[in-house]
């Protein structure tokens, strides 16, 4: 989802794991926000931070969407054609990008993921 930067869009977790493979997840959400934050990111504002998730069909999409939504978070689903797991859900929620808070949200919904035939595919946020 967030496999790259452009002007504008900053890079969320899933690339770093191929990285730095044996950081926890809290140390390495905090060693991107650094990075973000070295490349002039403003992180002490509340912003929406996107949260991606691939499933397998259809109907473990939806079933994540409703509960990630009970929980707080607005949805959007898309199916990406060609895909090992072709539904593609993005849980979003406004937020200070903290380790704490974007690793908090990340295992919450991760687990959400798994329960569902789905796993997490990163983080991002919109910003400068």
């Amino acid at each position: 989802m967030y496999g790259g930067m452009a002007r504008g869009i900053l890079v969320g977790s899933s690339r770093w794991r191929d990285i730095i493979p044996r950081m926890s997840l809290y140390d390495e959400n905090a060693e991107v926000l650094r990075q973000l934050e070295s490349r002039g990111c403003e992180l002490r504002s509340p912003r929406r931070v996107d949260f991606s998730h691939v499933f397998l069909d259809h109907p473990s999409a939806d079933a994540f969407v409703l509960e990630a939504e009970r929980q707080g978070f607005t949805t959007t689903t898309e199916e990406i054609a060609g895909e090992e797991f072709p539904w593609d859900v993005t849980a979003s929620r406004e937020m200070t990008p903290t380790s704490e808070n974007i690793t908090e949200a990340e295992e919450r919904l991760g687990s959400l993921a798994q329960n569902h035939r789905g796993k997490s595919d990163g983080w991002g946020f919109f910003g400068i």
